[in-house]
């Protein structure tokens, strides 16, 4: 097994060990499953200040996967004061502690009868703890254990202080140096007592294949534990010191939780890595040692394009290394599994769109398997496929099945995204890129696990797939997974047990709903850190199903997550070297690999041949970019219907365009509006003074940058799951339309009567129709406003536009007024399109979604179907259709145009889902 080199201190550290193997504490202040009394120690307490947050955001939003802002207020999983407020409901009670352990019988490290240990050893001379008696120094060796004569590892100390164990032709071991778990000789090779038994159990044992250990372990342990350990929340204040005892990941791991998702990469390489040791610590001391899994959402880590960005690129070899040098980085920063990629055949409109690889089925397959292939799999010098292995990270690949389809591109998290329609009667076209590509991967890690959907698929007619049941609950999405053979795990998406995709169970106590969703197939509660919750439910599984049968789901799930923690090698040594996390990591910026995929992605939809490879006008050209101004207003599943804090800003950013253009821009004076909630004065759009005519006509080229004209679909019900307005009693229920155009859209043409519904009291089906409803104009607007301006006082300046895109839009408010039209995906890229201005780098991506021709367009595709808009024709009667880009020669025309311009894939080739339709629908 390959194994990085890592430098090795001198300095022998040194952990004691009981003569007669571990010991039981007797005192409350040595036991590990110690909970705090006091409310003050409860381990989800959060600080007051937005720096002890542990989802604590990077500064920029536009960073944030979850668009955080910098305030703690705005933190999506911040804890309110009040119990009754909590979205994991932690009562302040040490009664009702999550973590409050169950009694002495329940003790996780209750042993079987030494008669029953098939790994029960024989009498004191054959203690695998007995130390030689000529070794004075045996209670004071490292790992615990003086190796034999005939031991075939080596015992050192990283760095980073934690004890490296490294066996001929084996598994290299790690442990914490002041650990509980000691080392064990067997055969002369190393293996770590993980359960403290001081007897070599088979989990315990690499030798073993991965099945067998899983099994041994799982046998092991009760339901409840099993419970504990399906959990996968979040954790507690960042640190990159040692956790304390009444830190919430502390608390967490003793109770038994082994899992949860980390925003905190942005910290850098070696902080991160530090956190993550950390986290590994604890789990190693309880739970029968076993490790953390921590999890990520795509990061951009390093720069490294994702979902649109690298889908534009239409290049697998491309995704394949992106996707394995992906998992280098995280494995480096401690994180093991990825919550991803997100493979959603995504409509014009959806709201999630840019999570996505666009609108194409094929296009979708064959990026996601090579980027899915590439991160899981673990590869040698030469690039052959090991399969399994240190480099490797887990994907939940999302979302399980149809998200993409939601009606009117609503936001699934709130009630409003509550149903994905297909009235095309497309389902099956978004099941491809599962069953076809990330079920049956080309490396030899085979199949990735999933992630549920929150909403409701439904027919063309209304009829719910599975009865009115989201993702998590469903019964036929689930039951295809079983008919087909998945042996994947399959994780919820977050909150749907409490606020989002809770659709179909609302009615159901918090831990019937969990035992339903086990009874469906679930295996990891995404999101969810309430382990006494957990617990409650393995009983109602009990209550309803019998012990037998409650201890079968339970054994199911826990053995297959065990499995991929072994598998990933993090039960032999989950952790990393933090030195080399910062040299593999690029924190500030991106890579030079980074900067490579970022170049193949840039579309360029118009030139008049103001660029091109002959280069710029002048070695570093003069160009005037005009700040923007956006309103603030926001309808969000987070904070419901907001006003927001308008705000001016620089289309780009300036200090970057700096490096290779002399840049003139606009003058921001003092705010001078209303005080928002703090007492500071906001901004209007007064308070920006303007270049002049003459300031624009001496540079070489205006550079507007834009994002992409988009109103969300929402009720006026919305109310926000972590904050926000409440909603009046008297508003009066209205659905407003998407939005693709800057300016105000009335949805004339829009559908009578809404696909999806809730059955109401009186038994009618509830209608959501927005159609004859306006959407008002998008909140940058001033996007919009600023390339206006820009045009009018260009003159024979040309003018390009830059604008960053996730989704389609309507272009001919833009269009007209632009000489060159750059588009990129997910974020803008100041050096990129700097370099192509400048006739260094040649764009060579194309459109991942159609560009509709107006609204109307729009409302007449539907949802689940691809590519079926009539699209955008510019000035030059170039069509902005999907797989449309321009290079320096014009429109592009090569082996990935030819291959998804072809028909859309409808059918899956793995599954027969006609026959599974048939006998379940």
């Amino acid at each position: 097994m390959k194994q990085r080199t890592r430098r090795l201190m001198a300095l022998m550290l040194t952990a004691s060990m009981a003569a007669s193997g571990a010991a039981v504490p007797v005192a409350a202040a040595d036991d590990p499953y110690k909970q705090a009394e006091a409310a003050a120690d409860d381990p989800y307490k959060q600080a007051a200040a937005a720096d002890d947050d542990p989802y604590k955001q990077a500064a920029a939003a536009d960073d944030d996967p979850y668009k955080q802002a910098a305030a703690a207020d705005d933190d999506p999983y911040k804890q309110a004061a009040a119990a009754d407020d909590d979205p994991y409901k932690q009562a302040a009670a040490a009664d009702d502690d999550p973590y409050k352990q169950a009694a002495a019988a329940d003790d996780p490290y209750k042993q079987a009868a030494a008669t029953d240990d098939p790994y029960k050893q024989a009498a004191n001379a054959d203690d695998p703890y007995k130390q030689a008696e000529e070794a004075s120094d045996a209670t004071d060796a490292i790992g615990g254990i003086v190796p034999s004569a005939d031991a075939k590892y080596t015992i050192s100390v990283t760095e980073d202080g934690w004890i490296k164990v490294e066996n001929e032709d084996g598994d290299t071991l790690g442990l914490a140096a002041d650990s509980a778990v000691k080392l064990l000789e067997a055969d002369g090779y190393a293996f770590k007592d993980m359960n403290q038994n001081g007897e070599l159990d088979k989990y315990e044992d690499w030798r073993l294949s991965t099945e067998e250990r899983a099994a041994d372990l799982v046998n092991q342990m009760q339901g409840e534990e099993m419970a504990a350990v399906l959990t996968h929340g979040g954790w507690g204040d960042f640190t990159t010191e040692p956790l304390a005892e009444d830190d919430g990941s502390y608390t967490y791991l003793m109770q038994g939780g082994r899992g949860g998702v980390t925003r905190n990469i942005k910290q850098g390489g070696t902080a991160h890595a530090k956190w993550a040791n950390a986290i590994q610590a604890v789990a190693e001391q309880s739970f029968y040692g076993i490790p953390a899994m921590i999890s990520i959402d795509p990061a951009n880590i390093s720069g490294l394009v994702e979902s649109l960005s690298l889908a534009s690129t239409m290049d697998t070899e491309l995704a394949a290394e992106i996707g394995q040098e992906t998992a280098k980085e995280y494995r480096a920063a401690g994180v093991n599994a990825l919550l991803g990629p997100q493979v959603d055949i995504a409509s014009p409109i959806m709201s999630r769109a840019g999570g996505a690889y666009g609108e194409d089925p094929q296009l979708t397959l064959d990026i996601a398997t090579a980027y899915i292939n590439g991160m899981q799999s673990t590869y040698d010098e030469n690039g052959e496929d090991l399969g399994w292995g240190d480099e490797s990270v887990y994907c939940f690949t999302k979302h399980f099945s149809g998200d993409g389809s939601t009606e009117g591109g609503r936001d699934d998290h709130a009630n409003g995204g509550r149903y994905a329609v297909f009235p095309g009667n497309n389902l099956e076209a978004h099941l491809i890129t599962f069953f076809d590509g990330a079920f049956n991967l080309p490396g030899k890690t085979g199949t990735t696990g999933i992630m549920t959907q929150y909403g409701i698929d439904v027919d063309a007619d209304g009829n719910p797939y599975g009865g009115e049941w989201a993702g998590a609950y469903n019964t036929y999405l689930n039951g295809m997974l079983d008919e087909a053979g998945f042996e994947g795990l399959k994780i919820t998406d977050w909150g749907v047990y409490q606020f989002a995709g809770v659709w179909g169970a609302e009615d159901l106590e918090e831990a019937d709903r969990i035992a339903t969703s086990w009874e469906n197939g679930v295996n990891l509660l995404g999101g969810y850190s309430d382990v006494d919750t957990a617990k409650a439910a393995y009983g109602v599984l009990v209550d309803r199903d019998g012990q037998d049968k409650a201890d079968e789901i339970m054994r199911a799930a826990t053995e297959k997550f065990v499995a991929v923690m072994m598998n990933l090698n993090t039960f032999e040594n989950p952790y990393v070297d933090t030195a080399y996390a910062d040299t593999i990591i690029t924190t500030d910026g991106s890579s030079d690999f980074a900067k490579e995929g970022q170049r193949e992605s840039i579309v360029m939809l118009k030139n008049d041949g103001t660029i091109s490879a002959d280069g710029a006008a002048s070695e570093k050209p003069t160009v005037y970019v005009p700040y923007v101004y956006n309103t603030g207003w926001s309808a969000t599943w987070m904070r419901g219907i907001a006003d927001g804090t308008p705000t001016w800003t620089p289309g780009m950013d300036i200090d970057k365009l700096s490096q290779y253009f002399n840049v003139v821009t606009d003058t921001l004076g003092d705010p001078t509006g209303e005080a928002d909630s703090e007492g500071n004065a906001t901004y209007t759009k007064d308070d920006l003074t303007r270049a002049t005519a003459d300031e624009i006509a001496a540079c070489d080229y205006v550079l507007v940058g834009m994002t992409n004209a988009y109103a969300p679909s929402y009720e006026s019900h919305l109310s926000g799951a972590f904050g926000g307005e409440p909603v009046a009693d008297d508003v009066e229920e209205v659905w407003y339309p998407a939005s693709l155009q800057y300016g105000e859209y009335t949805a004339d043409t829009a559908r009578e009567v809404s696909i999806g519904g809730k059955t109401l009291e009186d038994g009618t089906k509830e209608n959501r129709s927005y159609k004859g409803v306006t959407a008002h104009e998008v909140p940058n607007y001033g996007d919009l406003e600023a390339l206006q301006y820009a045009n009018e006082n260009a003159g024979d300046v040309p003018v390009i536009v830059s604008m960053k895109m996730e989704r389609g839009m309507v272009w001919d408010e833009v269009e007209p007024l632009a000489d060159v039209i750059l588009v990129n995906y997910n974020q803008q890229r100041e050096d990129i399109v700097a370099e192509v201005i400048l006739g260094q780098t040649e764009p060579t991506g194309l459109l991942v979604f159609q560009q509709p021709v107006n609204m109307e367009a729009v409302e007449a595709q539907l949802e689940d179907v691809p590519r079926d808009m009539e699209c955008y024709t510019d000035a030059a009667g170039n069509t902005y259709d999907f797989a449309f880009g321009l290079n320096w020669s014009g429109k592009i025309d090569d082996d990935r145009t030819a291959k998804y311009t072809a028909e859309p894939l409808t059918k899956v080739q793995n599954f027969d889902y006609s026959a599974y339709e048939a006998a379940n629908k």
